[in-house]
């Protein structure tokens, strides 16, 4: 323990522990005096609570008066803390900052299983430590007198024959055998049967050739110059290095990473999706080796755990990973990077629900480490603040690495296509003209639709029926590779209708189309073409993403039909044309982000197309060709869209210019969600009188949210608008703190703090 003064002989030893359950406090326990000298802030602990026993993280230690009404902690589960000081306390913030119950923060930060919900008396609660795995050697030699079956005469002669120790999965697989034989030879002292440490490791390949570096050009090396500079005050800063696509922004973070390991510090690099990991994991581990560690949600729980155990000891020094990747266990961490910084991926969409971006910020602030942002298109907030406020610092890159031109782009009116045709089509003549001459050159082309399935509804022409959801108020959407209507937000699903479900007549129509819908156009178009897809359909089976992406990066593939999957981050030289279909379907939910997320889509995708030696294409559909998000995305002219898109936020007043938090109560009965919505309403009206004013703060709602119904739960939003943003949290805070005390039932009510997603 680490008093905050002596104590004395009447004092006893106190912690305060967060345990892994929705409650918005810690619980005080006394510290037996033979587990002082190991309990301290950050360790796990065993804890009675109720009667049971929980895995708890102890906050603080302190010595306080004897109180015989607590409970005594009963165990310290390790040695060492598993989260230091300072993650420590950015959990603490972190679950101030999104009103999010502490125990439920520290379970997220640390892999799977160490702070299990249940956990028996002796302290076990799923935890995945280092795995033991059988492992043969030799023990003795053999003389002519050993009597031996002609399948032990084979095991023995096989190990003899192989590097040793070896896994005894292995040698019962390759030599055919039964676990019997092995055993028999134990019994008879020919070979040793032992446990030993195992590292699972999620690298699938080795690289032993010299890294790929590129010299960098003008631009590169003076924003370059820019990061070491700031690497060397060993205090917290922050940049935006804002580049066109194909700018080069990953060479620059390898060599400031490259930088920081020789000044003996440590790196942490964030992407946004699983798909760029294994294709960016690799650079960097060709550059570092063994001192690279990954983390992702695409692990296995034990791979996970042994990673994060590596970094833990320090034998890895760079880590790349998604989201929860920014509570990596690192020390001595001088460099941040959060790649794609604009992405909506890096918010976590349930509890607790903080945006991983703005916790690498908090984490380099507590670190005393550089934070680089990254973007071809920055969210909105990152580039106001930026330049009209200086923080994070403003790098800009204009130029594509050895001068390459940025893409054609050409936008298809389908109206006109329509009028053309006579009637509606998914590929344009251009398209598909653009599409037959890449095939001859032998050149690659990527074709978006932001849309997975087949259909996307299933339509009855007689009464006007949708199919939707029994558990959701959302329409069903057809795939055809299990001929079943799919919810995508629930995942319930069933056979196609017959008939109508409504009036019972037979004609059912598939309504708007799907990857899968176009990859078959495209088969039919281009028979003798390699046609692939990726969605998250393609990805279920582990190993799905590096199977698909790397049939484009090797050439096989000649057309690869995607959803958003394919607009982030890939570096394919061959791909010369970019299609998009439905380009403005994004422009229709109803979301202040609409613009800004359609602008990046097709800024992003578009940068996907001439990133070789030969020029690049992009031939965008539409039927709302003079938006100006797609005017502006044609030319990567973001400056001129950000201009545009800040005014409407500044006069609706939209984040960055106020501060947003969505409430939303779900309830299986409809009438209880309204009841317990107006509750919070009320309270948050009453405080807000209390501690803002309506020319600051606004409070929106109750309302229907805009998917009333999901997985059985009805849903009413409450929206709070501010441009005080201390404000927001003194009135979120006070108006809980009151209804929990009123013993409202809050259990399903969720509160998101800057929330990208108001759906």
């Amino acid at each position: 323990m680490n008093p905050r003064h002596h104590a004395t002989e009447e004092m006893v030893g106190l912690a305060e522990v967060a345990v892994p359950l929705g409650i918005h406090h810690t619980f005080t326990y006394r510290v037996p005096k033979e587990l002082q000298e190991d309990c301290h802030p950050g360790c796990r602990v065993l804890v009675p609570f109720g009667r049971r026993h929980l895995i708890g993280v102890v906050v603080e230690t302190r010595f306080g008066d004897d109180d015989s009404g607590l409970k005594e902690l009963s165990r310290v589960l390790e040695s060492s803390p598993v989260l230091s000081e300072r993650l420590v306390r950015l959990g603490t913030w972190l679950s101030w900052y999104y009103l999010a119950p502490l125990g439920e923060v520290f379970r997220v930060m640390l892999p799977p299983g160490l702070l299990a919900k249940k956990a028996s008396p002796n302290g076990s609660g799923g935890a995945f430590w280092p795995a033991k795995t059988r492992m043969a050697v030799v023990s003795t030699a053999l003389d002519n007198e050993t009597d031996l079956t002609p399948r032990q005469s084979e095991v023995i002669e096989f190990i003899q024959q192989r590097q040793l120790p070896l896994l005894i999965s292995d040698l019962t697989r390759l030599t055919g055998t039964s676990s019997s034989v092995w055993k028999s030879l134990e019994k008879k002292g020919l070979i040793a049967v032992e446990k030993i440490d195992v590292n699972r490791s999620p690298w699938t390949y080795s690289d032993t050739s010299e890294p790929e570096k590129h010299s960098l050009s003008a631009e590169q090396s003076q924003t370059l110059k820019v990061l070491l500079d700031r690497l060397e005050r060993d205090r917290f800063d922050s940049l935006l290095i804002h580049g066109v696509t194909a700018s080069g922004k990953t060479e620059i973070y390898l060599n400031a990473i490259a930088e920081a390991i020789k000044q003996g510090k440590t790196a942490l690099v964030l992407v946004p999706e699983i798909g760029l990991t294994p294709q960016i994991s690799r650079r960097f581990r060709n550059w570092f080796g063994d001192e690279v560690a990954i983390l992702h949600s695409g692990l296995s729980e034990g791979e996970r755990f042994d990673q994060w155990n590596l970094i833990r000891q320090g034998k890895a020094r760079v880590v790349v990973g998604t989201r929860s990747a920014v509570f990596a266990p690192l020390t001595n961490l001088g460099l941040i990077v959060v790649d794609e910084e604009h992405d909506s991926s890096y918010k976590q969409s349930d509890q607790p629900r903080y945006n991983g971006r703005d916790i690498a910020i908090k984490r380099g602030q507590l670190e005393d480490a550089l934070v680089v942002l990254g973007s071809a298109t920055p969210q909105l907030e990152t580039y106001h603040n930026a330049v009209a406020k200086g923080v994070p610092e403003y790098l800009h890159l204009g130029s594509r690495i050895l001068d390459r031109p940025l893409p054609t782009v050409h936008i298809v009116d389908m109206r006109t296509e329509f009028e053309k045709r006579g009637k509606a089509t998914s590929v344009s003549e251009l398209l598909e003209e653009s599409v037959r001459n890449r095939l001859d050159r032998k050149e690659q082309t990527l074709i978006l639709l932001n849309r997975r399935g087949y259909a996307s509804s299933v339509l009855c022409r007689s009464c006007g029926h949708t199919e939707t959801c029994n558990n959701c108020s959302i329409s069903m959407t057809y795939h055809q590779y299990s001929d079943r209507l799919s919810c995508h937000y629930c995942g319930y699903s069933r056979t196609v209708p017959v008939e109508c479900s409504e009036c019972g007549k037979q004609y059912v129509h598939f309504v708007g189309e799907g990857t899968e819908k176009v990859q078959e156009i495209l088969r039919e178009l281009f028979p003798a073409a390699n046609i692939d897809r990726l969605d998250r359909d393609c990805v279920q089976r582990r190993g799905g993403y590096e199977r698909i992406l790397g049939g484009v990066a090797r050439g096989e593939t000649d057309i690869l039909v995607g959803t958003q999957m394919i607009a982030k981050g890939h570096d394919f030289p061959g791909v010369t044309l970019v299609g998009v279909l439905g380009a403005d379907q994004g422009l229709r939910l109803a979301d202040f982000r609409s613009a800004e997320r359609t602008f990046q889509l097709l800024t992003q995708v578009a940068g996907r197309a001439g990133r070789g030696e030969r020029p690049g294409e992009v031939v965008i559909q539409t039927y709302y060709p003079n938006h100006y998000s797609l005017r502006y995305a044609c030319g990567q002219d973001f400056k001129n869209f950000a201009e545009q898109e800040l005014s409407f936020r500044r006069k609706f007043r939209y984040p960055p210019f106020t501060a947003l938090a969505n409430i939303v109560v779900q309830r299986r009965e409809l009438e209880k969600a309204w009841s317990i919505a107006e509750a919070v309403s009320s309270q948050l009206t009453a405080c807000r009188r209390e501690l803002s004013d309506s020319s600051r703060m606004r409070v929106l709602g109750p309302a229907p949210a805009a998917i009333e119904k999901l997985k059985n739960d009805f849903r009413v939003q409450i929206l709070l608008k501010t441009t005080d943003r201390k404000e927001l949290h003194d009135v979120l805070q006070r108006t809980f703190s009151t209804l929990r005390a009123e013993k409202v039932d809050l259990r399903r009510v969720s509160i998101d703090i800057d929330p990208v997603d108001l759906m």
